[in-house]
């Protein structure tokens, strides 16, 4: 490819003889002009179909490979008559309709497209035939530039001199991706449903031909509904262009979907990886691998890739074996569990189900990022935290009946009548106890108090990234979210209000070593203060210690949170030590069935089952980690009126206890002193005690303490401590220039003035002589 100041030209092994053709190129060059640069393209070779190369390799955070992906791609592509008529219709229905008529670009759909992405100047819009498709496959590559697609546009009208279009149509159906490593339409028959592509049947050809602009979007194994209405509505173009009688339709769309089991993988933590190549796919923070889904899930299954990840394989092996000796029957719930590293936001485990692998081709469906179920009472810190970042505190009380009723909001068609999980009433009680009791109708009145707004805004802010409406049942765990955000959530609290985002993927290199995406150092934010994250760690380290969550109980230092729903189908237990967040889940995949006997062997709440796998996660992955407790950085108050410094270190925490100090500098009531001293990171039980010492202008009666023998900064200290203000003077005994043994005695207090035990006031003066320092 050159570039020329002059008009586009299109180099033909044979002379363009239609109008059509010629109509095409006029827009290609007024579109090429319009766009500044020229571009001449030289006469094309045949085109070939890429092999790949090494395989890409997916390792855990060690290095150790987890993953090897190699494209599907065919060493010997199938003729077209190898392929069932039906393919053929569907995707010349779904993807290109006038591809019979056109000359390897249509002039209205390019037109429309290119004139846009002249006015956006970025490509916005594709417009591209089958053939177009086919040199960007092999030729062009996918990058999104406007010289690109008017390479691809000049190439396809040399590619429909070159071949027929049925030849076009192979090359094209032999090389697409429709996603889970399938190259060509037979690798895509074989992997989706065991079967050549020539046996493939109408609903069959309409699945692969729908996938085509986004096999990750509609993958059926992962998307089963998504699939199915895509499915159908290529169904519905065939019958609309008469390539398929209403009743098959009818017939076809019928049917369900009929996917089969993938060969078997052997992937170590396999819904591990398959969040790492959902991640791949469905980020832009990847776009260097490719501008959409397809093209990044391609450049992954061509190789040669090193895809480098946060997961620690003991903390896997953890979660696993945690999950595994808690329900290790087969008619058990399932589960999921996801474990965070709060100071970098790396998921260091995740489990998405019992065997991915399995014959049941749902096991493929990833219970721990892409699930929405109930979170349950597991909700309530998100609500917890709204609160005291609105003004609250733990030790404010409420009523605690059995049932509530609260009176309708605007919208809203009936009073809200809340029950305790348990149906139990209480005697008033504060936060605190609420949450380590998990006390339905508090926390209804709490959100009931700061609106569900706030709530939803805290949700999203602390990590839950689906989204939540702001009905006040939300309070209680009636939105719908992933194991993945909360144990986000879980995360954001670990660190103490600062959020960073949950990330699977830290560097992907290339098999030669250079570098293609190395995850962001600067990605925390802080989203809530510190003291309002330790207030909220402050009441759940009750629900393990003497709560709903004691047999979460791990030998260290803990947060947590059950959730149990109203209709018991779903369980929770999520919690946090400082080293590390995790969110375990239990319930029936196929639905919403209550987990209750006979159905389980025990009725299963967040208190049982799931709490007892966090406990034998948490044991496991952190048997070589110290106990470390939850500490805080003790701001500093001094200078700051006492009212105030006291109110700060009581929300962080601290039982504060404040006393007077006479001072002549200062006005009453500022604070001069303080312990624990500011900057230092101290262990926070509850009611941790601080000590604020207060300016004051009242005198009061005090002894003068002993000060003979001391250094003389301890000796201001001492007076400093009683009220009195110090004057110092340096000589030596009997008004001697030298004193004998200075150097032992330098800065010592020798005399005192009043003598030591005189009654004197706050306020007073104390004059010391010490010794001076040699010359």
């Amino acid at each position: 490819m050159t570039r020329s100041t002059g008009q586009l030209t299109v180099h033909h092994n044979r002379t363009a003889g239609t109008r059509r053709r010629l109509a095409t190129v006029t827009v290609l060059c007024l579109l090429a002009t319009a766009c500044g640069d020229l571009i001449e393209i030289r006469p094309l070779r045949d085109v070939t179909l890429d092999q790949p190369g090494r395989p890409t390799v997916v390792t855990d955070a060690n290095g150790a490979a987890l993953a090897t992906l190699r494209a599907g791609r065919l060493a010997t592509p199938v003729g077209l008559d190898d392929v069932a008529p039906a393919v053929t219709q569907a995707v010349i229905a779904v993807e290109d309709v006038r591809f019979r008529e056109h000359a390897g670009v249509d002039a209205r759909a390019l037109g429309r497209a290119l004139a846009r992405n002249v006015r956006d100047a970025k490509v916005v819009e594709g417009g591209s035939t089958i053939t177009q498709q086919l040199a960007k496959n092999t030729v062009t590559g996918n990058a999104r530039t406007i010289e690109r697609k008017l390479v691809e546009a000049s190439i396809a009208l040399q590619l429909e001199d070159q071949m027929s279009k049925d030849e076009i149509l192979e090359r094209y159906l032999n090389s697409v991706y429709f996603g889970n490593g399938a190259y060509g339409i037979e690798s895509a028959a074989q992997e989706y449903f065991a079967v050549a592509a020539s046996e493939l049947e109408l609903d069959q050809a309409a699945l692969l031909a729908g996938l085509l602009r986004a096999p990750a979007h509609y993958n059926p194994r992962r998307h089963p509904h998504r699939a199915q209405r895509r499915r159908d509505l290529v169904i519905g173009l065939m019958t609309r262009h008469g390539m398929v009688s209403r009743a098959d339709a009818a017939t076809a769309t019928a049917r369900p979907l009929g996917v089969t089991a993938p060969t078997r993988r052997s992937w170590k933590a396999a819904y591990f990886v398959d969040h790492v190549l959902d991640e791949i796919e469905s980020s832009d923070d990847f776009a260097m691998l490719g501008d959409t889904p397809q093209a990044r899930a391609a450049r992954v299954f061509d190789g040669d890739l090193r895809i480098e990840t946060t997961l620690d394989p003991h903390w896997q092996q953890a979660a696993e074996d945690a999950i595994a000796a808690t329900i290790p029957h087969d008619d058990d719930p399932d589960a999921a569990a996801v474990a965070i590293d709060p100071a970098t936001g790396g998921i260091r485990a995740l489990v998405g189900g019992r065997d991915y692998f399995s014959d049941d081709r749902a096991a493929r469906f990833n219970l721990a990022t892409d699930a929405r179920r109930q979170p349950g009472s597991t909700f309530k810190p998100i609500v917890l935290a709204a609160a005291l970042r609105a003004g609250l505190t733990l030790d404010r009380r409420y009523d605690a009946p059995a049932t509530l009723r609260l009176s309708a909001e605007p919208g809203e068609a009936t009073d809200w009548e809340v029950s305790n999980y348990d149906h139990r009433g209480y005697p008033r009680m504060d936060l605190r106890t609420a949450t380590a009791m998990s006390v339905n109708v508090v926390y209804a009145q709490l959100v009931d108090e700061i609106g569900a707004a706030a709530v939803v805004e805290m949700a999203r802010d602390l990590g839950v990234r689906r989204t939540l409406e702001p009905f006040r049942s939300l309070a209680l765990g009636a939105g719908e979210v992933s194991v993945l955000d909360m144990a986000s959530v879980q995360a954001t609290l670990a660190a103490g209000g600062v959020y960073r985002p949950p990330s699977a993927i830290t560097r992907i290199t290339t098999t030669a070593g250079d570098t293609v995406y190395e995850r962001p150092r600067r990605t925390a934010e802080r989203v809530l203060e510190q003291r309002v994250a330790l207030q909220v760690t402050s009441a759940l380290r009750g629900v393990v210690q003497h709560g709903t969550g004691v047999r979460a109980d791990a030998r260290r230092p803990l947060a947590g949170k059950t959730g149990t729903t109203q209709d018991g189908t779903d369980a929770w237990f999520a919690g946090y030590t400082p080293d590390m967040a995790a969110a375990v889940w239990m319930g029936f995949h196929r639905g919403r069935v209550p987990m209750t006997p006979p159905r389980t062997r025990i009725t299963v709440e967040g208190g049982t089952w799931p709490a007892e796998a966090f406990a034998r996660f948490a044991i496991n992955a952190l048997d070589e980690t110290p106990a470390n407790d939850f500490t805080v950085e003790v701001a500093d108050v001094t200078g700051r009126r006492a009212d105030a410094a006291e109110r700060r270190l009581t929300r962080a925490g601290f039982d504060v206890t404040l006393r007077e100090r006479y001072s002549d500098r200062l006005p009453p009531g500022i604070v001069v002193e303080q312990q624990p001293p500011a900057g230092d990171e101290v262990t926070l039980p509850v009611g941790a005690p601080a000590l604020l010492t207060v300016s004051s202008n009242t005198t009061e009666s005090v002894v003068v303490p002993d000060l003979l023998g001391r250094h003389v900064d301890d000796a201001r200290s001492v007076l400093q401590a009683s009220g009195l203000r110090t004057r110092v003077e340096r000589a030596c005994p009997g008004g001697t220039p030298t004193c004998t043994g200075a150097v032992e005695r330098a800065a010592h207090v020798w005399e005192q003035t009043p003598e030591a035990g005189t009654p004197t006031s706050t306020g007073e003066a104390v004059s010391i002589r010490v010794f001076p320092s040699p010359r």
